[in-house]
């Protein structure tokens, strides 16, 4: 009886000390196509899932460029809800984009990291 009880209060405590809320993307790549460059910035919308059991909280978006910016809201993403990151691609060259955008969170995958990338082009 008292392993049994033992085992039940040892998995009790683990399961509450493992609960964390777990970030799931919609999208690994956002493509924004062929993009003019005189039409300026250019949105898209990231959404984002929690699929813990915790409230996720995004503490920064970061960006291997500064051609490349997300906007995100303040407030924890309930578990099993969703909210959304904003992606502005202000494109200034022609050429290809490949750029990482990595979400840091109090999730279980604590990094996690997604690409936008384009064609930027000049029309005449």
């Amino acid at each position: 009886m008292r392993i049994s009880l033992f085992f039940l209060m040892s998995l009790f405590v683990f399961s509450a000390v493992s609960a964390k809320p777990v970030l799931v993307l919609s999208e690994e790549i956002i493509d924004f196509g062929d993009v003019n460059i005189a039409d300026g910035h250019q949105t898209k919308m990231l959404v984002v899932k929690n699929e813990g059991d915790e409230p996720l909280v995004i503490n920064q978006v970061s960006s291997t460029c500064h051609c490349v910016e997300a906007e995100w809201g303040i407030r924890p993403i309930a578990s099993m809800s969703t909210d959304s990151i904003k992606i502005v691609l202000n494109p200034d060259m022609s050429g290809v984009i490949s750029k990482k955008l990595i979400v840091y969170s109090n999730a279980k995958n604590k990094r996690t990291v997604f690409r936008v990338k384009a064609k930027a082009i000049r029309k005449k």
